[in-house]
């Protein structure tokens, strides 16, 4: 079973028993201070050996700095190097920013450093990286307010043509997905192909695939969805709401089975349901 997030453990107003909880993980890359804080961001360039990250820490430690957040930039398990920002507070630390980043510098695992500082309203933000990537593709990322704009107003304005639309826009997805996940396992084997579906919607915050069950010879599946972001954005309509993520499972398992598929949404979460669960059927 699947456990949902610490957010989530409440269904109908009774608490769910779990034993592992997921926690959401920040990715903005912005920091907001006052005017009592004196917050930079760092960006490092480092070689990748033995007992970097402990003399990191010992010399912000020596400095009086506190890191407030840190984000690697993931590299190739063959990379020699890897690079992070990260932000520091220099509040409680008699260090300039200036003689911190020279003393960086000079630890001979640094190959690169410098100092991003705050704008004068206190904001800091990741004006290193540059664009964002995933999986070696380019990646852009919809906060809630936004991909909600994007559905939620493509249904109202067009009705069920528009709950077409977005079906037919997840299927073109699915079916090209499908040979991106097959490069990144490096097999055509369905159980490896679903390990990759299932890392790559977790990781990207689609969603977490819980119980799976799919039957190749008689073209047949089954599969849960828990903290679906399509259907989160209209919970107990009494109805279920995915047609983006619908069309996706449609077009993959189009590839899968090398037939064109009918994807039910038998539970929702829309609809007061634990989690979004779909069939599909081979035609």
């Amino acid at each position: 079973m699947v456990k949902l997030c610490t957010y989530q453990l409440i269904w109908k107003g009774v608490q769910q028993t779990t034993q592992k909880y997921y926690e959401p993980l920040n990715i903005g890359r912005i920091i907001l201070s006052d005017k009592k804080q004196k917050i930079y961001g760092i960006i490092i360039q480092s070689k990748i050996e033995q007992g970097v990250f402990r003399k990191i820490a010992e010399l912000a430690e020596k400095l009086g700095i506190i890191v407030r957040y840190i984000q690697i930039s993931m590299p190739k398990a063959y990379e020699p190097t890897v690079t992070a920002i990260a932000f520091i507070d220099f509040s409680n630390s008699e260090t300039t920013p200036e003689k911190a980043l020279e003393l960086v510098k000079n630890q001979k695992f640094i190959k690169k450093a410098q100092i991003i500082k705050p704008n004068r309203d206190g904001i800091i933000y990741d004006s290193y990286f540059f664009p964002l990537i995933a999986e070696d593709e380019r990646a852009v990322i919809f906060r809630k307010s936004v991909y909600e704009a994007l559905f939620n107003g493509v249904k109202r304005k067009f009705g069920s043509a528009g709950e077409a639309m977005l079906y037919y826009e997840g299927f073109a997805i699915g079916f090209e997905i499908y040979d991106k996940y097959v490069k990144t396992a490096n097999s055509e084997n369905l159980e490896d192909i679903v390990e990759v579906a299932k890392a790559v919607n977790m990781t990207l915050g689609w969603g977490i695939i819980g119980k799976i069950k799919i039957d190749a010879e008689k073209g047949m599946a089954r599969v849960r969805i828990h903290q679906n972001f399509e259907c989160e954005l209209s919970e107990n309509n009494g109805k279920p709401y995915s047609q983006f993520y619908r069309g996706a499972i449609a077009g993959l398992f189009t590839r899968f089975f090398k037939k064109d598929v009918k994807v039910q949404e038998i539970k929702c979460i829309a609809k007061g349901d634990p989690y979004c669960e779909f069939t599909i059927k081979s035609l």
